[in-house]
């Protein structure tokens, strides 16, 4: 029987000041420790203040081919929070922890995609990461034509030994190659073209305006397999809000809340 949802938020978010050691895991956890994923776990899990039982989450990966997906539009310019910062640079930085977490299950890297400029296979070194994002972004958001693609993959196929996890990054609206808007069209493929059984699905939302992507969120209630997570500032008052203002929620945290978030079904309600 799963613990109810208050059970999962009281166990992920307990107060605490520091990352525990993975020496103590929960004994219920199905995925056996081993001592190489173990120690880089334990570091990731310092190096971006990851809470323990967040961090444990992460062992399903192993069972999965991460792919991602970086909205590459002219929109990604926007500046976030009064700061210099864009969503763009915002978004390197979400890669390079999702490559870090990625070649700990799977030291040939993680395939990353793009809206508009070409793809790179089988990263392994955050600093390719880097150069891929050193041109500014531009153009429409043609995320129909993009997944389309993905989901023809070998790694999306029915009889792969791994399922697939495919991290869509994305700030609006999807549009074909002249701008204009086709929900209809993506939500058709996500349904008829996806392998649902095989090929899971997470929208990460890089915008604090949700009228930009609310048919994510209706998606988020009828799809199999996809789930959705907003910009870190929204979650993170998400959280605050129903734990208090003292509630540790980093951005590690809220990288694993996204990247597990369409596997697990605990995850979602958090």
């Amino acid at each position: 029987m799963r613990p109810s949802n208050e059970a999962i938020k009281a166990k992920f978010f307990a107060p605490t000041t520091c990352c525990h050691s993975y020496h103590s895991r929960p004994q219920s956890f199905p995925y056996e420790p081993t001592p190489i994923i173990d120690d880089r776990l334990r570091e990731l899990t310092l190096k971006y203040e990851i809470q323990e039982e967040l961090g444990e989450h992460l062992r399903i990966l192993e069972d999965y081919e991460i792919i991602i997906l970086c909205d590459d539009s002219g929109s990604m310019k926007t500046t976030v929070d009064g700061t210099d910062r864009t969503r763009w640079d915002e978004l390197c930085q979400i890669v390079k922890i999702v490559l870090e977490i990625g070649v700990i299950f799977d030291s040939t890297g993680v395939d990353i995609y793009f809206l508009n400029r070409r793809s790179a296979q089988n990263v392994t070194d955050p600093q390719t990461v880097n150069q891929m994002f050193s041109k500014p972004p531009r153009g429409y958001t043609p995320l129909v034509t993009a997944l389309k693609h993905i989901f023809r993959l070998p790694a999306t196929r029915r009889g792969n030994d791994k399922k697939a996890l495919v991290f869509v990054a994305t700030d609006g609206a999807p549009t074909d190659d002249k701008g204009n808007i086709n929900v209809e069209d993506l939500e058709r493929l996500m349904n008829e073209e996806r392998r649902i059984e095989t090929t899971h699905v997470m929208f990460l939302i890089c915008t604090d305006d949700p009228t930009c992507v609310d048919y994510l969120n209706e998606w988020k209630r009828i799809m199999k397999n996809v789930d959705v997570t907003d910009d870190y500032k929204t979650e993170r008052e998400k959280i605050q809000k129903s734990h208090g203002l003292n509630m540790p929620f980093s951005i590690g945290d809220y990288i694993v809340k996204a990247l597990v978030g369409a596997i697990d079904p605990t995850m979602k309600n958090i």
